[in-house]
């Protein structure tokens, strides 16, 4: 096998339809989330809301994914089947996207030249483990949730920066910053996803054009998030994309909780309300409810800032590492794959940091992007899906990181 392009582009067709006949097939059960609701809502009415805690939210998600849900709903009917097809259909562009990207990274890292024989088949492995990725493919296809769709708009900003730089052109760098301003209306914490174009424009172009550059950037994408800003407000009176900010950083600072979803004692976050909390919350409106948890988050910073910051470092180290009770909230034939995960995913993390480190800083243009995603998640709450969305670049440089022991290992002999 030539491990080429066109070979990698057919695995990764075989592998999206036989995905899709396994739904036709099965046609399995889906988990539904937030964002189903405000889609149907959006299909039935003509107006994006959730009815949560008591009253009309239409600001409660982001809006890109429900509102693509809806025009599914209006093609399709109410079917999740359908979402599922079109999460595999997104998980299989994102792969013809991911081959360029990690292609683009490798000629950034400068990676030795006696590498470049292995470098058809070091993408075509990252590609294909990325395709067959278990925890990807069960998003993809149990739950009615953006998870695919995050990834694919991780990856967009990532493959207009690989263009843009490929032909410096003003149409080109125009695309990358539409493509970051739709990023950041799918879900803002993505656009450390252009970080490895102001890493690569700060280097080789200078100071100056990058922050010119920035400027441009800030720009387009304000514009593009303006009229949803404008919306929530008048809808909602939220400054913001959602209203979601004060319940993500209210659920990351329980203190009975590793700042994830679930308490220590495996209860759902919400129990630690009580039910004076419940009836409060009842009475106010979308505002005064982000306002609520947002208070809630101040008081407990200044109660326990010391615990406050250690459990930012847990949140840390759960992003990178795994949760305790990891796996509570899914099924028990889920569960006992869960240790296969853990194990297999421990193997990637040290060969990827072990090829971090051969690769040197420049390995940085790249690991910026788990890097900062990390920091800034740990701000708020931590679950495992929000590292998955970086595993195929962890992959990537796991397979790296594997090359250079393989090599050395051989020069030994």
């Amino acid at each position: 096998m030539t491990f080429n392009r066109k070979q990698l582009y057919l695995f990764i067709s075989a592998i999206t339809l036989i995905k899709i006949g396994l739904l036709l097939v099965f046609n399995p059960r889906m988990e539904y989330f937030e964002d189903h609701d405000m889609a149907v809502n959006l299909h039935r009415t003509g107006e994006m809301y959730i009815d949560w805690c008591g009253l009309k939210n239409h600001t409660f998600q982001f809006p890109v994914y429900p509102f693509l849900l809806s025009i599914l709903y209006s093609f399709f009917g109410i079917k999740p089947l359908a979402v599922g097809i079109f999460h595999v259909i997104l998980n299989g562009i994102s792969a013809f996207l991911l081959r360029d990207i990690l292609g683009f990274f490798w000629n950034q890292f400068k990676l030795p030249f006696s590498f470049e024989p292995y470098r058809r088949k070091v993408l075509f492995i990252a590609v294909i483990l990325f395709c067959l990725h278990p925890a990807i493919t069960y998003y993809a296809i149990f739950k009615v949730h953006p998870f695919s769709l995050d990834l694919f708009m991780l990856l967009l900003p990532l493959f207009l920066t690989k263009n843009y730089f490929s032909n410096p052109k003003k149409i080109n760098l125009l695309l990358l910053f539409i493509g970051a301003g739709l990023t950041a209306l799918t879900r803002v914490t993505l656009l450390v996803s252009v970080l490895p174009f102001l890493v690569i424009l700060l280097r080789y172009r200078g100071l100056a054009k990058t922050l010119l550059a920035c400027s441009g950037l800030i720009i387009i994408t304000a514009l593009i998030c303006t009229p949803w800003l404008i919306r929530n407000y008048k809808q909602d009176h939220i400054i913001g994309l959602s209203s979601l900010t004060g319940i993500s950083l209210w659920k990351g600072s329980l203190p009975n909780s590793e700042g994830s979803n679930y308490l220590q004692n495996g209860a759902y976050c919400y129990s630690s309300l009580s039910h004076a909390d419940t009836l409060t919350l009842i009475k106010l409106d979308v505002k005064g409810q982000d306002d609520f948890f947002r208070n809630r988050y101040s008081e407990n910073i200044r109660a326990h800032p010391l615990e406050q910051v250690k459990l930012y470092f847990l949140k840390l180290k759960n992003f990178w590492i795994f949760r305790s009770g990891l796996g509570s909230e899914y099924s028990h034939q889920m569960e006992r794959f869960i240790p296969f995960y853990l194990g297999g995913f421990l193997f990637m993390l040290l060969f990827s940091i072990y090829g971090a480190f051969c690769v040197g800083k420049k390995s940085l243009i790249m690991m910026v992007i788990p890097i900062f995603l990390s920091m800034e998640q740990a701000l708020f709450y931590v679950e495992t899906r929000h590292r998955l969305i970086i595993e195929p670049l962890l992959i990537f440089m796991a397979l790296i990181g594997f090359l250079y022991l393989y090599t050395r290992l051989k020069r030994k002999e």
